[in-house]
């Protein structure tokens, strides 16, 4: 196992035997982990490949390191989109590292009617940003080899608008009559892909929910207790994730 493990940003190049790491993860293996000449470091490209290698220059600018051997892994389906309401605080980041670390393909964040966050411009920009690195520290943490795709977020009813439905949709609900989440999923266990939404704390509202089912979303109930949106969130992708394994 590597001593340490880095992702390839855009700023990185890879060549035949070598690949150069970016300033930013260059800086943190040099001076942050003290790593030298000779140190073995795991290299992510969060699209299926893992380059496993030695440093062969440590540039806290532009660490060198050399390939010894690449392993390109296959996504296991179906393929995952969360399509989540965005939560306040360090809530949305615990939501992301746990969608990133089960499986999520995509991430869409949607502004709800009830939901309390509403930020927009470059404060929204930044925020975005600093939840992709958020994203790739989950993936250097636990050696992910794909990184969820995380689109800018959107109101709801406009994402509902302009997106094709998936193979299979899933609200989480607390209407009465929602099915068991289990149920919901034997419905199409041959789904190429699975879109589930959550909703903010105070749920989707009546409007939402109405535009959720025109949409094709099938209301699932998440066990008999009713769960924090970080929680829920967790709990469909890990039945999911457990119906691919």
């Amino acid at each position: 196992m590597a001593g340490f493990r880095s992702f390839l940003y855009p700023g990185s190049t890879v060549e035949a035997d070598a690949l150069v790491l970016d300033g930013r993860e260059s800086h943190h293996l040099v001076r942050v982990l003290r790593a030298k000449v000779g140190t073995a470091v795991e290299v992510l490209d969060g699209a299926g490949k893992r380059y496993a290698g030695t440093i062969q220059v440590a540039d806290a600018k532009a660490v060198r390191i050399g390939i010894d051997s690449v392993e390109e892994v296959t996504r296991a389906g179906p393929r995952l989109r969360v399509v989540q309401s965005l939560s306040k605080g360090k809530a949305m980041d615990l939501i992301l590292k746990m969608a990133t670390e089960i499986g999520a393909s995509e991430i869409q964040p949607v502004f709800t009617d009830q939901g309390e966050v509403q930020i927009k411009g470059e404060r929204l920009a930044s925020k975005v940003e600093k939840w992709r690195l958020t994203m790739i520290e989950a993936c250097k943490q636990c050696g992910l080899p794909f990184l969820p795709k995380l689109a800018v977020p959107v109101v709801l009813k406009d994402y509902l608008a302009a997106e094709a439905p998936s193979s299979l949709r899933i609200v989480a609900s607390l209407e009465v009559g929602s099915r068991p989440l289990r149920e919901v999923l034997y419905d199409d266990l041959d789904a190429d892909w699975v879109e589930i939404a959550i909703g903010p704390e105070g749920d989707f509202s009546v409007k939402e929910y109405a535009l959720l089912r025109s949409a094709g979303y099938r209301s699932a109930r998440l066990g008999a207790n009713i769960l924090r949106a970080e929680t829920a969130t967790a709990y469909m992708l890990s039945v999911i994730d457990q119906l691919r394994s």
